[in-house]
């Protein structure tokens, strides 16, 4: 790598159900926050010192479901509304000025779920049991891998835009975080894409510029992947549906005023927000081959 090039880290987070097995979340979005790495440490830095001004454990990542919406926070279960409220602008006042470029992909898990409704209803078995037979074929996170290439795709074409090189950080899914490694390598093989396409073009960026992929799990204390989960967090809740249940009307206008913070910091401070939706058409654009595997193994599948 030459030193003297800018370097670019993009932090991957999820919010909703992605695997095709979840019934019950029809929709699920992946979130993609691209930081200076430079001045990603000096964000990180300080977010530690503000948190422990806040009497919030600096051993934790902040996860926005916790703090803004369940408002309780393992390693620090005493705060009060208001010490929430406090600290919840000064992160948002961090975030602002920060030169972030945010990216979020929204997709309906409907179309592919139908799919395997009419296997299931064909062979006149349970939908479980079809779901267990794509997760053995590595087929059931495959609108998850079709988000994640995506996400790599437009990193690698905003770092040949920038004469820079950069780094993927996800937060690690446990043992699902194969899906995550396969959509890293498909989006930097050009061979997965058609030649003389646009995707051909930024898998070879992709895989010029891209040194490195990092998995880190809830003990990784990193602000870029703080951030990506709060723009997760607000853009599910506000595009859907509020996830946990308000027992009183005062915790709904709280919840709903983060909300629209969050917005709101994405709107004037954000660099660039692409906000998109993976439709059917994209997705096929994106992950043709992953989707002919899928069309494949539902026409083929046998039962015994």
């Amino acid at each position: 790598m030459n030193h003297s090039e800018n370097n670019y880290i993009l932090f991957i987070d999820e919010s909703g159900k992605s695997k095709l097995s979840d019934e019950t979340g029809r929709y699920f979005l992946l979130s993609g926050v691209i930081i200076d790495s430079n001045l990603h440490h000096a964000l990180s830095a300080y977010m530690l010192s503000l948190k422990e001004k806040s009497g919030i454990s600096s051993t934790e990542n902040i996860h926005a479901f916790d703090l803004f919406e369940k408002e309780k926070l393992h390693g620090s279960p005493t705060l009060k509304v208001k010490e929430i409220d406090k600290f919840f602008e000064r992160f948002l006042s961090l975030a602002h000025g920060a030169l972030l470029r945010v990216m979020v992909l929204h997709i309906d898990k409907g179309p592919y779920q139908k799919q395997i409704e009419r296997c299931a209803r064909h062979h006149k078995v349970k939908y479980r049991r079809v779901y267990n037979m794509l997760k053995k074929e590595a087929l059931h996170d495959l609108l998850y891998e079709t988000a994640m290439r995506k996400l790599v795709l437009e990193f690698g074409r905003f770092l040949e835009d920038q004469g820079a090189v950069g780094e993927v950080m996800a937060e690690s899914r446990r043992q699902d975080d194969d899906a995550t490694l396969r959509a890293f390598m498909d989006s930097t093989n050009t061979s997965k894409f058609p030649e003389g396409g646009t995707y051909n073009a930024w898998s070879r960026y992709s895989f010029k510029r891209i040194h490195s992929l990092t998995f880190q799990n809830k003990k990784g204390l990193s602000f870029g992947l703080e951030i990506a989960d709060l723009f997760a967090w607000a853009d599910y809740n506000t595009t859907w549906e509020v996830t946990y249940p308000c027992h009183s009307n005062q915790k709904k206008i709280r919840i709903e005023k983060r909300l629209q913070r969050v917005q709101a910091l994405k709107q004037d401070a954000v660099h660039k927000n692409n906000q998109e939706n993976l439709t059917v058409a994209k997705i096929k654009t994106v992950a043709g081959d992953r989707v002919s595997e899928l069309a494949k193994f539902l026409k083929n599948v046998e039962f015994r």
